[in-house]
């Protein structure tokens, strides 16, 4: 009986999906035309190839962005984990944890990947 609410309200739930679908599809007008399937631009016609290819320097600069994102991510629980313990071993290990992306980031910066040019 536990399982038999259950494939109820699931049964309702495919029948409400199915249905919303085939009665979109019989009331929908359908009418395509070349200017229904050009691209919309912000009102503009589209000038030159849809498909545009990005510097990859984009990417890797995104890809820093989220490493130190979760730099800061990751020293949040650690404040509030060791706020507890005395000592200088947690301080430490927050500078090395640090230190190490302070390199990766001096690295980058010397490769020149935090150019936009």
């Amino acid at each position: 009986m536990a399982y038999g609410t259950f494939l109820v309200f699931l049964g309702f739930a495919v029948v409400m999906v199915i249905g919303g679908v085939v009665v979109n599809y019989l009331l929908m007008p359908y009418h395509p035309g070349a200017e229904k399937r050009t691209t919309y631009e912000c009102g503009l016609d589209p000038i030159g190839e849809a498909q545009v290819r990005y510097s990859l320097r984009f990417y890797v600069f995104a890809l820093m962005y989220v490493v130190f994102a979760v730099e800061a991510a990751f020293l949040l629980p650690w404040a509030v984990v060791y706020r507890t313990m005395s000592g200088f071993m947690p301080l430490t290990e927050a500078l090395i944890f640090i230190f190490i992306l302070v390199l990766g980031l001096a690295f980058a910066w010397e490769k020149g990947e935090l150019k936009w040019d």
